[in-house]
């Protein structure tokens, strides 16, 4: 009888799955550094697993569900190897109509967004390319504030597609104020002046006028057979006054007094076979606080077992290591090679005028070379990467690889 029980709750639980449509996927990748150094003088060379932006290995699985109109995605990780955490989304949607998607949570929407992840960006980020591959062309829409893309926060987006071709999106970013400045407080009833770890005053989120001060307002249109046309403005707030009401309750005194918006376009060109180009154009509103204007291009070629990638921007106004104001150049070429078999070769060239690498006198140069074996749900392989600055830092990274 049990064992009856037993497998009609399996048949129940297997059935609910089924109407509900909820799926498991998984993403992670880690690597294994027998030797890194940077090379400086009395540096000692070093061993680590870490993820190729740096921390622990990524260990990584996704629970999403959703009918026609609600659904809801969990991104969680296992990086510590102690604790289980929330990783990039976490989220509810609901599409009360065809033309309108609403996400609540943590929310990013990669609709619009334009890359350049190639070579070393997939491998030690320390000893590659570490500031060119994500985001580079055009931002995503995200509920994180503009300083912490990779550090999501709560908010909530709003998809539209009136028509084939056509999208807009407005986020209304880190809602609970978590990242930033400009948000409200009030006493903590249990705080305990003794214990070190209790906190004094308790964020009770952002006030509402606020919200449009770090509002993000995105659009695109798909032209069909050409490319896609991208424009958008990511709201920042980068003044913030506060008044002491009272001991229990500070409240800011005046709302968005100040912002720096960040504005951008780009363009991506698809129209001809096996080539895309991606330009993109990004500025500051407060040139008193920011007056860079950049333009950044990304391409990939696809030729038979090749793919080759050009990337480059060239940023004004940055300051050099004399305290003057110059271009900042960066450029990256990179190749892909299919040998079959799952086996593929690749590397990655990088350059950066020493303004655009920091400020610096020294230009600085990298390099990377590795192979990878792929299967069907992952890939092992192994590389070398080089940097030339004022010294010269190496990383020989042993990658792990798995999507499910």
């Amino acid at each position: 009888m049990k064992k009856a029980l037993a497998i009609l709750m399996i048949f129940a639980l297997v059935a609910s799955v089924a109407v509900a449509e909820i799926s498991i996927g998984a993403w992670g990748r880690g690597l294994f550094v027998p030797v890194y150094s940077t090379g400086a003088d009395g540096d000692t060379a070093t061993a680590t697993n870490k993820a190729s932006w740096g921390g622990n290995p990524r260990i990584g699985f996704t629970i999403s569900g959703g009918s026609d109109n609600v659904g809801f995605q969990v991104d969680l990780k296992a990086d510590s190897g102690k604790t289980l955490d929330i990783g990039d989304q976490s989220k509810i949607w609901v599409k009360p109509v065809d033309m309108l998607k609403i996400s609540l949570g943590r929310v990013y929407v990669d609709e619009l967004r334009g890359n350049a992840a190639f070579g070393s960006f997939n491998w030690d980020r320390d000893y590659g390319d570490a500031d060119y591959g994500e985001d580079f062309t055009f931002t995503r829409v995200m509920t994180a504030p503009n300083d912490r893309a990779y550090d999501n926060a709560q908010g909530v987006v709003f998809e539209v597609t009136p028509v084939e071709g056509v999208f807009f999106a407005v986020a209304f970013r880190d809602v609970n104020g978590e990242a930033t400045d400009n948000t409200r407080f009030v006493a903590n009833p249990d705080y305990d002046p003794t214990d070190p770890d209790s906190e004094e005053f308790l964020d009770a989120g952002r006030t509402t006028a606020s919200l449009f001060g770090n509002i993000q307002i995105a659009a695109g249109y798909t032209i069909d057979g050409i490319g896609q046309i991208r424009a958008q403005v990511l709201r920042q707030t980068i003044e913030y006054k506060w008044n002491s009401v009272s001991a229990g309750d500070i409240v800011a005194t005046g709302e968005n007094k100040k912002n720096n918006d960040q504005v951008e376009v780009a363009f991506k060109l698809t129209m001809i076979e096996n080539l895309m180009v991606d330009v993109g154009f990004r500025m500051w509103t407060d040139d008193k606080v920011n007056k860079s204007k950049q333009v950044s291009v990304y391409g990939n070629y696809k030729m038979d077992a090749m793919t080759f990638h050009l990337s480059s921007r060239v940023a004004t106004e940055l300051t050099n290591h004399k305290g003057k104001k110059e271009l900042g150049i960066y450029a990256g070429a990179g190749v892909d090679y299919d040998l079959g078999d799952g086996i593929g070769l690749g590397g990655d060239i990088r350059f950066e005028n020493g303004t655009m690498a920091g400020s610096s006198k020294d230009a600085r140069i990298k390099f990377f070379a590795g192979a990878t074996k792929g299967f069907s749900n992952g890939l092992i392989g192994a590389g070398v990467e080089f940097v030339n600055q004022a010294d010269t830092g190496y990383s020989v990274p042993v990658r792990f690889e798995y999507w499910f």
